[in-house]
């Protein structure tokens, strides 16, 4: 496994923990306002920091298991696979932000609009870094 493909799985796990923790924050607000909260600066800083504090031990772990690799140059098949997976997490991302904008023209709520961005993006990035892993798998 090269150390792309381990840095998107360490990059995965991280946002998906940090992903899960702000929408379970959200939800709660939401469950104790009983409307669409505002934006949890808060929740946003923690979740930045859960997603730091993972990637910088993941990555010194997967480094310390093969520094050759870790300092290695990308190759072209590297680039491909980050641009195959970019190309269509950026897609799915605007996909996600028109239904934001479609929502916020139903709704009027910027709350609703920005929970969805902010969701959007992570999502959009879980899904490029689960696209790399899986076109590494895959031999692309």
């Amino acid at each position: 496994m090269s150390f792309q493909e381990k840095s998107a799985w360490v990059m995965c796990f991280a946002l998906l923990i940090s992903g899960s923790f702000y929408a379970w924050s959200v939800l709660a607000l939401a469950n104790v306002l009983q409307d669409v909260p505002p934006p949890n600066v808060g929740g946003l800083a923690i979740g930045v920091i859960i997603i730091v504090a993972i990637a910088i031990f993941g990555h010194a772990v997967a480094a310390i298991g093969n520094p050759m690799d870790a300092n290695a140059p990308e190759d072209e098949r590297d680039r491909l696979v980050v641009w195959r997976a970019g190309n269509l997490s950026g897609a799915l991302l605007g996909v996600i932000c028109m239904l934001g904008l479609f929502a916020f023209a139903i709704e009027g709520s910027g709350n609703l609009l920005f929970h969805i961005i902010v969701a959007g993006m992570v999502v959009s990035q879980i899904a490029e870094y689960a696209l790399t892993i899986w076109y590494y798998q895959r031999g692309v």
